[in-house]
């Protein structure tokens, strides 16, 4: 199976490399790292005795895997990293740290970029975080004896379905990764499925409540007034909303302003390419609407669009209480709870949340997340938050005492890597 897929990439390549750079002359960083994608990643820039390749997603995989990479070169100072992204957010995340030694993108996975990018890098360690499992390169680190890591993992059960359909080909890749590091059981119990033995397995956590960096009373006081918002002002904020769910979320914010009349919605789409068809639905529906990036001109507005990358968990901090979307539509899925509770807010979601599943049924056992499937029932839950500031203190205190239990897995990770360089920890 495997000797097929290698032979069809090859066959792909061609093809791949016209198609992929006009896709790439639409993306802000992609054009200007295409290259990358073809396997001319940057080589090593300085002399090292290990080098790890750690490939990171998006910037959400950007930011979890922050804390175990600086604990890393902390303690093996002259180890080389290479980080590797998919995304625009993820790779302008990551030239921000200052403490890893070469940014890119992931090569596609064609037999002649993942070669080349493997002989480039010539990696002691693979480690892949969260998503993001390609089978030929995968297959090519196994041969070279270079052994792979997936921490952070996630494997819902739909992915779980979609890669049993595949036969041989997803099952042996994740055979072939020399240890499986989970989020919860659910990633463990799909891996199980796939065919991993259960002593290559381990459940260590999410690494994202380590990566947490909560604004302090006088920088959220300066954000406030950037966002032009008076200390007395009751917000709430909308975050990583996909298409569908803006128009139940407005429906719910018009009926709350008739019984909160001052009331701010901070709406921010996921993706900053659905901004202007957010822009275009506020107006059809007469919302009063202005962009973050226009704040300066206007003296307040009832609804905020959050039209400005990376912002969104800072900007939790001035709300009352929080939705998270790409959850009230099928098939959903659900973005991070997490950034919302370390400030301490009422989290609600809808009920499509399989992705964010082992935080929300913790959380709500706790009393800290509630499930809303309709704006009706949004604006009911909204509103009894909104309404009782005793009930928030509550669940702001519960919420503090959550985050700081479920820290502590990114010097798990960085334990693990150490140990698969073969480099004795210090303590």
């Amino acid at each position: 199976m495997i000797f097929l897929y290698h032979l069809l990439s090859i066959f792909l390549a061609v093809l791949l490399v016209p198609l992929f750079s006009l896709t790439a002359l639409f993306s802000k960083y992609k054009w200007r790292g295409l290259a990358h994608h073809f396997g001319w990643v940057p080589a090593k820039t300085r002399p090292s005795e290990k080098t790890l390749w750690l490939h990171a997603l998006s910037m959400g995989e950007v930011v979890a895997a922050t804390p175990a990479l600086k604990q890393l070169r902390q303690q093996i100072p002259d180890l080389y990293i290479a980080l590797s992204v998919t995304t625009d957010s993820g790779y302008a995340t990551a030239i921000k740290l200052e403490f890893v030694d070469s940014v890119f993108f992931h090569p596609l996975d064609c037999l002649p970029f993942t070669q080349l990018a493997l002989n480039r890098i010539d990696p002691d360690l693979y480690v892949v975080t969260d998503t993001g499992f390609w089978p030929g390169l995968i297959d090519l680190l196994d041969k070279k004896k270079i052994s792979a890591l997936l921490l952070n993992g996630r494997i819902s059960e739909r992915s779980t379905r979609r890669y049993l359909r595949f036969g041989f080909l997803f099952k042996e890749t994740f055979q072939k990764f020399n240890r499986l590091c989970m989020q919860n059981s659910n990633g463990e119990k799909a891996a199980l499925a796939l065919g991993v033995q259960q002593d290559q397995i381990e459940v260590m956590g999410d690494p994202k409540y380590d990566a947490l960096q909560p604004l302090n009373n006088e920088e959220k006081e300066q954000l406030r007034q950037s966002f032009k918002l008076k200390l007395e002002t009751p917000v709430w904020i909308a975050g990583s909303t996909h298409a569908g769910e803006e128009e139940i979320i407005l429906n719910a914010h018009r009926q709350l302003t008739t019984k909160q009349p001052g009331l701010v919605l901070i709406l921010a789409p996921r993706r900053m390419e659905r901004v202007e068809e957010v822009a275009t639905l506020l107006k059809r529906k007469n919302f009063s609407f202005t962009r973050r990036s226009s704040l300066e001109h206007v003296e307040s507005a009832s609804i905020i669009l959050l039209d400005t990358m990376g912002e969104l968990a800072r900007v939790y901090s001035l709300g009352q209480i929080s939705f998270v979307g790409k959850s009230l539509i099928p098939p959903g899925g659900g973005h991070s709870l997490i950034e919302p509770l370390s400030y301490g807010l009422p989290v609600l979601h809808g009920p499509y949340v399989e992705n964010i599943g082992h935080v929300s049924e913790i959380a709500s056992k706790q009393g800290l997340v509630f499930q809303v499937a309709n704006a009706e029932e949004l604006e009911q839950q909204a509103q009894t938050f909104l309404g009782n500031t005793s009930l928030r203190f509550d669940i702001a205190e519960k919420a503090k005492t959550f985050i700081a239990q479920q820290q502590g897995t990114s010097k798990k990770m960085a334990q693990v890597i150490s140990q698969y360089l073969d480099i004795p920890e210090q303590n």
